[in-house]
């Protein structure tokens, strides 16, 4: 009895063990394939994460290499300025005389920008709601960026006046011309800050007439041709203030001194400065515009001229 007892508790002993043995590898396997489970999506999460980051890193390549594309732009349509090309007639004055438009004055001052003189000039302009062309020379522009801008930004014509300014220099030869003239055309672009050409207009210093008193005037001759070639037009004028002409003078001479040099001309050109010294010049310019208004004349720059006008006719 007592071998049969210890038999029967031997087996219930192996059978528990057993059913320990069996949870335990039961627990171990689950413990395996919950850790084989994480271990897969550990590594299906990882590919993912590099997948995106690579679809991403080509989109950025894309969107840089798209960027770094070069762009092209249309150049600026040149402006049409209904008068002829360069290669016709670049001489503005004879421009203006086979025009056909009336009673236009174009006011012009020359040796600017300066900050004493120019601001009060810009000042009686804006009173009388007239603009102005301003022959500027470089070096001044340099000088002054922001008068010359203001100047610009008023509603008036900027053109070219050499850079130096220098006669001995600047009248060397063709070459040293061109150099100076483009060097300050260089510059006037700059106050514009835009892509669009400004009007290529350039007065020479001293004038271009062909005067045997000139000892430059053979190379400003040859310079003309030049200048038709560039596509530079150039002005002179056909009346004037006298601010430059012998002893100095006050405003009412001055005055006076333009209304006898303006006699019989339709289109008037007025030379006039805007240089440091001429303050007699700002003092005339109201009388000066006032009597032209009186006398019927509109003002322009020297970049609106009505080519080919129907005349006026006289009742």
């Amino acid at each position: 009895m007592a071998n049969d007892m210890n038999n029967f508790e031997e087996k219930r002993r192996t059978r528990i063990m057993r059913e320990r043995r069996r949870k335990r590898r039961i627990r171990l396997t689950l413990a395996f394939i919950i850790l084989v489970a994480v271990i897969v999506l550990i590594c299906l999460a990882v590919s993912a994460i590099r997948k995106n980051n690579t679809q991403n890193a080509d989109n950025q390549t894309a969107q840089i290499s798209v960027t770094q594309e070069p762009v092209v732009y249309d150049e600026p349509a040149a402006v049409d300025y209904g008068i002829p090309d360069t290669l016709e007639e670049n001489n503005i004055m004879e421009i203006l005389q086979n025009s056909g438009q009336q009673k236009t004055a174009y006011l012009t001052f020359d040796d600017g920008p300066t900050t004493n003189i120019t601001p009060q000039v810009l000042d009686v302009l804006r009173r009388y709601n007239v603009n102005a062309t301003f022959f500027m020379v470089g070096s001044l522009i340099d000088a002054n960026p922001d008068m010359a801008r203001r100047v610009y930004e008023d509603g008036n014509l900027i053109a070219d006046h050499s850079y130096a300014h220098n006669y001995a220099k600047l009248y060397e030869n063709t070459e040293s011309f061109l150099e100076e003239i483009n060097k300050c055309y260089d510059t006037l672009q700059t106050v514009i800050d835009s892509d669009d050409d400004l009007f290529r207009l350039i007065r020479f210093p001293g004038g271009s007439f062909n005067s045997s008193a000139d000892s430059y005037a053979p190379v400003k001759q040859d310079c003309k041709t030049a200048l038709a070639q560039e596509g530079y037009y150039y002005c002179d004028w056909n009346s004037l203030n006298g601010d430059a002409e012998g002893k100095t003078k006050n405003a009412q001479e001055l005055l006076e001194y333009f209304k006898n040099s303006a006699q019989g001309y339709n289109n008037l050109v007025i030379l006039m400065h805007d240089a440091a010294t001429k303050q007699a010049t700002v003092d005339a310019l109201p009388s000066i515009i006032e009597y032209l208004l009186n006398e019927g004349y509109t003002f322009k720059t020297l970049d609106d001229i009505d080519y080919n006008a129907q005349p006026v006719q006289v009742q």
